[in-house]
């Protein structure tokens, strides 16, 4: 179910990008663009999280020289956001899949989240560290089939 709240939210992020895009003319380019060129997220805005930048603060605070510059550098850089334990899906503030959706589609011109959605079920279940925390079936000994 939280797998379907998630590709929905997105789902509706992106609808909103589109119709956003295609009410003015360079944003009506950009459409062109991306499809000619067979890249949907092409010129496409991407999101920087600010809670991304707090982790990083916490970093820079300790590092000198050519690290503390690369991390200084990261601070406005786009990044994915792992979507590994469930509650990370739902919530306010940005620490949170529907906190970071609401916070990119409010921008002025709303912005193209990246998740990279680690929960799912019965997914590379060997993996002990890996198997989620979702599970269609389990097997005698508890670990996911």
């Amino acid at each position: 179910l939280a797998l379907v709240v998630a590709l929905t939210a997105l789902a509706a992020l992106l609808v909103a990008l589109r119709t956003a895009e295609e009410v003015d003319a360079p944003a009506a380019a950009r459409v062109l663009a991306r499809r000619q060129s067979g890249n949907p997220f092409a010129g496409a805005p991407m999101y920087v999280n600010p809670s991304y930048g707090v982790s990083l603060r916490s970093s820079i605070a300790t590092a000198e020289g050519g690290v503390r510059q690369a991390l200084e550098a990261m601070m406005d850089e786009p990044s994915a956001y792992w979507l590994d334990v469930k509650t990370k899906i739902e919530g306010e503030g940005t620490g949170t899949m529907e906190g970071i959706l609401a916070d990119a589609a409010a921008r002025s011109r709303p912005q193209l989240v990246t998740f990279i959605v680690y929960d799912l079920p019965n997914r590379d279940c060997h993996a002990k560290a890996s198997n989620g925390e979702i599970c269609c079936t389990y097997l005698p000994n508890g670990r996911c089939d």
